[in-house]
Order: C-alpha cells, then sequence, then structure tokens
C-alpha cells in the first residue's frame, strides 16, 4: 500500500484558424448519483422500490430480474419483488452517449429469505490444525485481543513523516482512547478494547469507516486539521510475527461502493521502530481491494529493484458476480517458503500469484522476502488506489472516481446503510501455521 505513484496528465488543445469560433469536443463522464433500495433483505414476494439519479445520456438495466431490464430514464423508481428464495443482483449503467463506451455502472443485491435476514455465504478454506506451529482467531469474543493487536494511529504524519500515508488518502485512523498527539477515537470502550471504527460483532471483526458530514473529527495536535473520515487500522509489529516456511489464510468479505480501500497486507518486522525501510526491505500484499470492483482483488510483492527504484509485483483473483467479494466471504492463504510466495483463493490448488527470487526483476537485486514480517489490517478512504485521484482511461477519456459519501456509514451504528454490513471490512478468521 505504501505506493509512490507518479500520475501525468496531459491536455491537448487545438486551436483552428478564424476567429469567433469554439469547438468544444468534450465528453461529459457519466456518473451514477445514487442507485437506491428500499430494503435489501426481504420475503418471496415481498415488494421494495429501487431509486436512482445519474448525470448520463441513458441507462440500462440488467440483472436477475425480468422486471428490470432494459433502456431506463436517468433518474427514476420502481417496485419489485422476487417469488423464489436466493440472492439476486440488479445493475444499472449509464452511458455518456450512443456511441461512445464510456459508462458507470452500480449494483444492488437482493437477499431473499424465509425470515428476511440475510445470511452471508462462505467460499473460504476451512481451518484445519496440521502443523506444529498452529494458530487461529476467530473473533469469537468481544474483546479485541491487545496482545496480538494494536492501534496504528493519525493519517501518516506521525507513523512516517508524510500526511496521506504516502497514497493521499483522506481518513484518520482512530485508536485507544487519549494519547500523546491528542483524543484518537469519539468512543473508546476500554473492557473490549475497540472504537467506533474498529469492534467485534457476530463473531467477525468488523473495521468501520465513518463519513463525518458535518461533526468533522479533529486531533488538535495534527495542526488543528479535521477530518471527514476516520477509519482503523491494526497491526501486529512485535506482538504476532510471521515468517516461512508457513501458511496464513484470511477469510474475509470487503466493503461495497466507490473509495473503500480494505487490505490485509505485510511490512517487515522492525519498519515502525524505523529499523527496516520501504520499499528496500519489502512489503507483501495478501489481499488489496477497490470499492467499485467487487469481482476482484489483488495480491502484490513491493520491493527496490537493481536499478534503484521502487517495483512491485501484482497479480489478480477474479470470481463470478453472484459470488462477488463484497457478498460472499473468501479467503486467500498466502503460502511462505525460502525465496517463493504464492497465494491461493479459496480451496483452489493453484495459486494466483506465484513469485520467486528469481523472477525479474528481482534477479541480482536484493530478495527481502526472507526475514520476519507483521500483519496490518486496514480500510483505507480514497488514495491513489481506492478512489480518490484515481485516474483510468476510459474510452479514451480520463475519468475520476472521488469517494461516493453515500455508501460510508455516518456514525458509529451505521444507522444511514439499511444493510450495515455493507459499510464495513468483515474478518470471518485468521489462521497461521508451520509449514512442516
Amino acid at each position: 500500500m505504501l505506493k509512490n505513484i507518479l500520475i501525468v496528465l496531459i491536455f491537448l488543445t487545438s486551436c483552428g484558424g478564424g476567429s469567433g469560433s469554439n469547438n468544444d469536443n468534450s465528453i461529459i463522464i457519466p456518473k451514477i448519483n445514487s442507485f437506491l433500495s428500499s430494503a435489501f433483505n426481504v420475503t418471496p414476494n415481498e415488494s421494495f422500490n429501487i431509486s436512482w439519479s445519474a448525470t448520463a445520456a441513458y441507462c440500462i438495466a440488467s440483472g436477475d430480474s425480468n422486471d428490470w431490464v432494459g433502456n431506463q430514464d436517468i433518474n427514476g423508481n420502481k417496485n419489485l419483488s422476487f417469488s423464489s428464495i436466493g440472492t439476486y443482483i440488479l445493475i444499472l449503467t449509464c452511458y455518456s452517449q450512443e456511441g461512445v463506451p464510456i459508462s458507470d455502472q452500480k449494483d444492488i443485491v437482493i437477499y431473499v429469505s424465509n425470515d428476511g435476514s440475510n445470511t452471508y455465504s462462505s467460499n473460504c478454506k476451512t481451518p484445519k490444525n496440521d502443523s506444529a506451529n498452529y494458530w487461529l482467531e476467530e473473533f469469537n469474543n468481544s474483546t479485541l485481543n491487545s496482545s496480538i493487536f494494536t492501534y496504528q494511529i493519525g493519517n501518516g504524519r506521525f507513523a512516517q513523516g508524510i500526511d496521506g500515508w504516502g497514497n493521499n488518502e483522506t481518513q484518520y485512523y482512530t485508536g485507544s482512547g487519549s494519547g500523546t498527539y491528542g483524543n484518537y477515537s469519539n468512543s473508546y470502550e476500554s473492557q473490549t478494547n475497540t472504537t467506533e471504527n474498529v469492534f467485534i460483532e457476530d463473531g467477525y471483526l468488523k473495521i468501520q469507516p465513518i463519513y463525518h458530514e458535518t461533526d468533522l473529527f479533529n486531533d488538535p495536535n495534527y495542526g488543528n486539521r479535521s477530518f471527514s473520515f476516520t477509519s482503523g487500522k491494526l497491526v501486529t509489529s512485535s506482538k504476532k510475527i510471521f515468517e516461512h516456511s508457513s501458511r496464513t489464510t484470511v477469510c474475509f468479505k470487503v466493503p461495497d461502493g466507490v473509495g473503500f480501500w480494505p487490505a490485509i497486507w505485510f511490512l517487515p518486522q522492525g519498519f515502525i521502530e524505523f529499523n527496516k525501510s520501504w520499499p528496500d526491505d519489502g512489503e507483501i500484499d495478501l489481499m488489496e481491494a477497490r470499492g467499485r470492483l467487487p469481482q476482484v482483488v489483488g495480491s502484490a510483492m513491493h520491493f527496490r529493484a537493481n536499478w534503484g527504484n521502487h517495483h512491485y509485483l501484482t497479480s489478480d483473483a477474479y470470481v463470478s458476480m453472484t459470488e462477488n467479494f463484497q457478498d460472499t466471504f473468501h479467503s486467500i492463504t498466502f503460502e511462505w517458503e525460502e525465496d517463493s510466495i504464492k497465494m491461493y483463493l479459496d480451496n483452489d490448488q493453484n495459486p494466483f500469484f506465484h513469485e520467486t527470487s528469481d523472477s525479474n526483476p528481482l534477479i541480482g537485486t536484493h530478495y527481502p522476502f526472507n526475514e520476519p514480517f507483521y500483519l496490518i489490517l486496514n480500510v483505507a478512504v480514497g488514495g491513489h488506489f481506492g478512489g480518490q485521484n484515481q485516474w483510468q482511461n476510459i474510452g479514451g477519456v480520463n475519468a475520476q472516481y472521488p469517494p461516493d459519501n453515500s455508501v460510508f456509514c455516518h456514525n458509529k451504528q451505521c444507522s444511514n446503510l439499511s444493510v450495515p454490513d455493507r459499510g464495513r471490512f468483515l474478518i470471518d478468521y485468521i489462521e497461521y501455521k508451520s509449514i512442516d
């Protein structure tokens, strides 16, 4: 996640001859301002209403309902229902104009059950105690284990001397009560070691970014800067250390919406104490996700290449829309041996990511991935990867994706979302075992 990305935007302007002429060939980037449902958990044949509003030329409906197909107005609402138990996806795609392949897309997932409740399905690998060195954290206790996890606090200035954690991220990570640099959270519960942004509920560790629409979060010792977003970041530095030869499996579900950047990753032990440096001593990303991309997550290795620059190797894991990472629990297993790193999705036998010390451009350079690392769990907001300042070339036009404030929780209870867990990063379990 500590990526330094230089984005160069080049605008080409053409001026024709003659006076008084003004040729405007710009294309309006389509944006779905809202795509909402009155309910996400319903019973068979129970009616619910979906509404939408977009800045675009036209929109198209698709998905799992015969009543939600074809061209739609750019603003509207519609009553729908499903007769059978199951999980249903409704998709809205809006275009700038006909013939131009630039679009914005959002989806709504409706859960239909006999009692109208949502029980998430899981494709995660089943934990198994089959090694000499075994550790399993299933978050069955409401208290966050302080002997394993520590809160990392702030916006990056005190941790690494730069705001935004080196990625132009917008969130302030809250933590355990008051400290040297100010009041670190609005609601720290000392009995459970939890905050408004990090807590354990229903057997899941939940990291909940919060959008503060009016009552901004302020740390007086942070230059009197106020923050619209807060979130949570947990590290195991100096408490739970990870080494080869081992397998680490994490079962998780990611939040849904533009601007979320959940991650499960590792930095070298000693980095917090400034005994290690980035990227020289490496970074391992077990999982990173973009909230606007429900079907894909990625893994990566970061290091300093032999020509002196930061470099990374990355690969993505893909799933179907019906089993996407925002609606279904999935696991990634990090298989770590000397000079080799592999990542496996769920119960797959073949890794979607595999790099070794002989991979280009690691050949002939310092290979830092045989040293001890510590685990990090967090949800960033925006940044170069998650949404803000993330530019993509779509149909020849550069489009920007700022965080969508409407998909974030607006308070500790997340009362603004009909399904609060849609705005949360859920961890079901973390398993660590030696390879014997």
